[in-house]
């Protein structure tokens, strides 16, 4: 199922990203219907989707029971898709029934790497997530 606009441009990922750029973005995007109990992501895996959530509650889990939440549209899964050594860290698992936008990790770096000025607007809100999130992972809280 293809990705209207509309939807990506009220994301906070593409908030400072121009309508051509989007336009760029979306082609590469999926709308996935996700069940209960579905798993996204395995840890160790190779990373090969980013995912956005639309809708629905998720779980991520990681080694020595840590795990968060994620239930925001907006919300992201699979930040290792871009980040070297490009296995996804945690499980993610629908908690309930959602919505989520699928983007290949290999076409969106890709396009990172062949549009600079987008790629930098991208991968400074992927910093800033993952800077966020990055107590969970670790531990040092």
């Amino acid at each position: 199922m293809s990705v209207d606009i509309n939807i990506i441009d009220s994301l906070n990922l593409f908030e400072d990203i121009s309508h051509a750029e989007l336009e760029e973005v979306a082609s590469l995007m999926r709308r996935i219907r996700v069940t209960e109990g579905e798993v996204i992501t395995r840890q160790g895996n190779t990373a090969n989707s980013i995912f956005i959530l639309l809708s629905g509650n998720f779980m991520v889990f990681f080694k020595e029971g840590r795990s968060y939440t994620l239930h925001n549209k907006g919300d992201i899964i699979g930040l290792s898709t871009l980040i070297l050594p490009f296995y996804y860290t945690g499980t993610a698992v629908a908690l309930t029934d959602g919505d989520v936008i699928s983007i290949p990790g290999q076409e969106l770096l890709r396009l990172i790497e062949s549009n600079s000025a987008l790629g930098g607007k991208i991968m400074k809100k992927i910093n800033q997530i993952i800077s966020a999130r990055q107590p969970f992972v670790t531990g040092r809280c």
